[in-house]
């Protein structure tokens, strides 16, 4: 009999029985701003009676009541005024049903491919962008109606955005949307990558890329091109990425283990190297006060290198990254009732 070489199997079954500790982050954070915004419970009555009526399926609709997004919106971004907080959680939700349905499609990757193009023409179209040579949207699209709530999305955003910040915008985009491909086949795979290529995936498939392209529409506020160009911004953008990815990660990681079977996570992967979940506890732990420390010494770095006509649109964007983090943790601990 040929011995088992699936290393995701193998991997979860060296996993069934242990024990997963996660002590409490919110003290690595300690130093940031937090907060809910105060909307929150006007808007998730609203929201909860809109998905209540939508067509989706049950399996859909229960993850999303799970999700919050209200909640989730609400902990990302506190300050937003009530019409930019609307919005935010309507891309939420818009953003949480397009992963689950690309997902819902790995094992057809022509009809998966189809969805990625449409969106895509979707998306710029929405944002005033549109391709010439775009074609399948509508048909494509006209099977998901839900998708088409982009379409409001991005019309308050247009709104507040110039071309400039909506080429910025859709790039994200696009670049979330074709890194599914590379998703869909890490789920395929019978094999768990190591620890660098897992990043380089996570950080491209975790949404986090699109979500962030609406910080400066969160705050009203526009970063001078310079800024948004520099070295110190791509270093803010990536740990917040990153660090959002630790945490989901370990706050996730037992669920997922146990209601999906999978074991692709930087959780998993600490683990096979170390032998320990204690170890790999302490790694992913270890990696975010390294990240934290990081971000701010690059913040500093942005903010010194402002003009002064420029530091408070700089501060806030960089304000809005931490509470992202921070809110991210108090959200994860709250839905998932580890807070």
């Amino acid at each position: 009999m040929c011995a088992d070489t699936n290393e995701k199997k193998l991997l979860l079954k060296r996993l069934k029985g242990q024990r997963l500790v996660i002590p409490d982050m919110r003290p690595i954070f300690a130093h940031w701003p937090r907060g809910r915004n105060e909307n929150y419970e006007v808007v998730k009555d609203a929201i909860n009676r809109r998905l209540a009526t939508q067509s989706m399926k049950e399996e859909a609709r229960e993850a999303f009541e799970d999700m919050n997004p209200a909640l989730l919106t609400a902990m990302w971004w506190p300050t937003a005024s009530a019409q930019q907080y609307q919005v935010l959680v309507d891309l939420i939700i818009w953003l949480g049903y397009w992963d689950d349905l690309v997902e819902s499609l790995g094992a057809d990757p022509i009809a998966a491919e189809g969805l990625r193009i449409a969106t895509k023409a979707l998306v710029r179209r929405s944002l005033g962008l549109a391709d010439p040579e775009d074609l399948g949207e509508d048909v494509v699209v006209s099977s998901y109606p839900l998708l088409r709530g982009f379409d409001g999305i991005a019309k308050e955003v247009c709104g507040v955005y110039d071309e400039e910040q909506r080429i910025s915008l859709l790039s994200h985009f696009e670049q979330y949307v074709d890194s599914t491909r590379l998703e869909a086949e890490a789920d395929r795979s019978d094999r768990l990558p190591g620890l660098e290529r897992y990043w380089e995936v996570r950080t491209l498939t975790s949404g986090m890329d699109a979500l962030l392209g609406f910080t400066e529409f969160a705050v009203q506020a526009k970063l001078p091109a310079k800024a948004v160009r520099s070295k110190a911004y791509e270093t803010l953008w990536a740990t917040t990425i990153v660090i959002n990815s630790i945490v989901n990660d370990l706050v996730s990681f037992k669920k997922e283990m146990q209601k999906a079977g999978s074991v692709l996570s930087s959780v998993a992967i600490l683990y096979r190297e170390a032998d320990s979940l204690d170890a790999a506890v302490g790694t992913s732990l270890a990696h975010l006060r390294l990240l934290v420390a990081e971000f701010d010494r690059a913040a500093d770095v942005l903010v010194a290198a402002a003009a002064a006509d420029e530091v408070d649109a700089v501060s806030a964007v960089a304000d809005a990254l931490r509470m992202i983090n921070t809110g991210n943790l108090e959200w994860s601990g709250t839905v998932s009732g580890s807070l």
